[in-house]
């Protein structure tokens, strides 16, 4: 029987969620006045109708497909075809699915540090083996570089090595991966038939405008492929709709096993995503309150930065800080700070062993609970 220990960052946010005392800047989700009322006003409307009653395509509907694949050919200036659309249960679906159809027992998936932990427990659900590369570069007492290491991962590599998998812009860290680090990876990919899998959804929140997407470069290699999300852009975290991006040779067979595990994704949600890329406007709106709050959250961290309290390399993307603590392993720091400000945040040993000085802050919540969430720890640390 194959057991697997709930989520740590599941458990902190449990705590949070259980009393209006606490303040989370834990949990990964975007929390600026939910759901825009126009996609809830929208859908109110689709309800009315039968046309989320029934039974659809195990790979989407069909009118949701060709808008991703508009919209993403628009965007990136390619030529992707609705044929290579597979519509999701969230990004955690499309990673679901494609482990499941790609990994025998015993392969081994290579994961960089820090990294999102869902990957280390899908590859377990798939009798796979995974294989952590620290990506931390040079690291002191005050400071640390993190940076995508591309000959570690080469090293790591293995004849039973099937997948190497991360997120660009990167969870925890915030920083961006680029374009040619990412061509190296597919180069060494191709030669090792291995698939190289690369999580977009934060791809709405880049702020120095370097980042480069994998969407162009799905055509170009049978072994890429773009898996990504709605809850970050359109804070539909609660309604799991996602979608994947997929070699055309992959798509029938992705979406056959999506049909096994779940029948069809769920039909209002793609409506509403559907709506949402029809209106850009509304990941507009997340995307400038999350840049201003990240000078927000930077500016009122900034004592504490000066007193060497914390270090961070400051992230061009996402909507996290990754700081150093002054200690080892941060675990009784961040549980200090609950249990002293009612302030959750995410030890970095989640994230990885590598991680472990270190917390990840989420700054994706309304400026005001931002404000005082900030306050309370500079309170309990200055």
């Amino acid at each position: 029987m194959l057991k697997l220990p709930l989520s740590g960052i599941k458990k902190i946010e449990a705590i949070a969620q259980s009393s209006d005392e606490y303040i989370s800047l834990s949990q990964g989700a975007l929390r600026i006045g939910g759901i825009s009322h126009q996609i809830k006003e929208y859908l109110r409307e689709i309800l009315k109708t039968d046309k989320t009653d029934y039974y659809q395509s195990a790979w989407g509907i069909i009118p949701l497909r060709r808008k991703i694949a508009s919209t993403l050919s628009e965007k990136h200036s390619t030529k992707i075809s609705p044929d290579q659309i597979i519509v999701t249960h969230g990004c955690i679906g499309a990673l679901s699915t494609t482990f499941l159809t790609i990994l025998n027992p015993q392969d081994e998936v290579i994961i960089p540090e820090p990294t999102y932990p869902a990957y280390e427990k899908l590859t377990k659900v798939a009798r796979s083996k995974p294989v952590f590369v620290s990506c931390l570069k040079n690291e002191t007492s005050n400071n640390s570089f993190w940076e995508l290491d591309v000959e570690k991962i080469k090293t790591a590599t293995t004849k039973k090595t099937k997948i190497i998998v991360f997120s660009n812009p990167w969870n925890p860290l915030g920083i961006t991966i680029c374009k040619e680090t990412i061509l190296d990876l597919i180069d060494w990919c191709e030669k090792n038939k291995i698939y190289l899998i690369v999580d977009e959804a934060y791809e709405d929140y880049n702020f120095d405008k370097n980042f480069e997407s994998i969407t162009t470069l799905v055509n170009k290699s049978e072994w890429v492929i773009k898996v990504a999300s709605f809850s970050k852009n359109m804070a539909m975290s609660g309604w799991r709709v996602g979608y994947m991006i997929t070699p055309q040779n992959l798509c029938q067979t992705f979406g056959k096993v999506q049909d096994a595990l779940l029948n069809c994704p769920n039909i209002p949600a793609q409506y509403a995503a559907l709506y949402a890329l029809d209106h850009p406007e509304i990941a507009q709106n997340f995307y400038d309150i999350i840049k201003s709050n990240l000078e927000l959250t930077i500016n009122m961290l900034e004592p504490l930065i000066k007193q060497k309290f914390f270090s961070y390399q400051k992230p061009n993307g996402g909507f996290y800080l990754f700081l150093k603590s002054q200690f080892q392993d941060s675990t009784d720091l961040c549980a200090s700070i609950l249990n002293k400000t009612k302030v959750t945040l995410v030890p970095g040993k989640f994230f990885g062993q590598s991680g472990a000085s270190f917390f990840r802050l989420c700054y994706a919540r309304d400026s005001e609970l931002l404000k005082e969430g900030i306050g309370r720890l500079l309170n309990f640390l200055g």
